[in-house]
């Protein structure tokens, strides 16, 4: 009787190349799998975006830069509400700032206008006739001093360029902020020089802590009010090409 024939199998041992390209193929998924869960912003030890300092960050982010660099709400009805806040928060929000900026930008202006008259008129005029000759002594003093402190003031100013040198005050703001953000919190030189990028959701936004999540915020606040008074100011003082341009493009109302 003859034995029936079974199917004969290849036994899979650690040495064979069966073996070896399993364990190849697994190493590979895993690897994709791993880098697609990083790129989704998967990480060993998470942190927290979404407390009370995260939240406001992410409205002024959402307010000044529409929302770049902020992390996105990860459920529908969260991404809803965040486009209902947007549409009513940036145009109010930028429409403030115009106001602002323009009201910080007229009352510099008088001030500086204050400081550059002569006070020596109006004091002779509201004194002229009344003063002994010891407080016409003392005043004289008090008048230079007085025109000396003025003189400092707008000497400062004139280097500061308060509403001419938007430029180098912008420059001034930023290294303010590489110093607070950067340098006193010991980080390394190309940290310190990119600062911003570690208040981004791939920069490592989840690991900083409250209190400097709420600081940031109020710093870019102070940079788009800062920009603000630069408009303000480009709108106050612009010449004949610029009111032209503004008129052409309709960039903002000129006189």
């Amino acid at each position: 009787m003859p034995r029936p024939s079974w199917p004969r199998y290849e036994l899979i041992t650690p040495l064979s190349p069966r073996w070896r390209s399993a364990i190849e193929r697994r190493i590979e998924e895993e690897r994709r799998l791993t880098m697609k869960a990083v790129s989704h912003g998967a990480r060993i030890h998470p942190g927290q975006f979404w407390d009370l300092s995260g939240t406001f960050l992410f409205t002024v982010y959402v307010m000044t830069a529409l929302g770049f660099g902020a992390p996105v709400p990860q459920t529908w009805m969260g991404r809803t509400s965040a486009l209902i806040y947007a549409a009513f928060a940036v145009p109010t929000h930028f429409y403030l700032m115009l106001n602002a900026s323009m009201c910080i930008v007229v009352r510099i202006e008088a001030c500086l206008n204050r400081l550059r008259c002569d006070p020596d008129k109006r004091d002779t005029v509201l004194h002229n006739g009344t003063e002994s000759p010891n407080c016409s002594r003392s005043s004289e003093v008090l008048k230079s001093t007085r025109s000396c402190v003025r003189k400092n003031i707008m000497r400062l100013l004139g280097v500061l360029g308060v509403c001419r040198w938007m430029f180098l005050t912008a420059v001034l703001y930023y290294l303010c902020g590489a110093v607070a953000f950067g340098l006193v919190r010991e980080r390394e030189p190309l940290d310190i020089a990119m600062f911003p990028l570690e208040f981004t959701t791939s920069g490592g936004l989840d690991r900083v802590t409250g209190y400097v999540r709420i600081l940031y915020g109020w710093y870019v606040e102070g940079a788009v009010m800062l920009l603000s008074c630069g408009l303000a100011t480009l709108r106050q003082h612009s010449g004949s090409a610029v009111s032209c341009m503004a008129d052409k493009y309709k960039l903002f109302e000129t006189q």
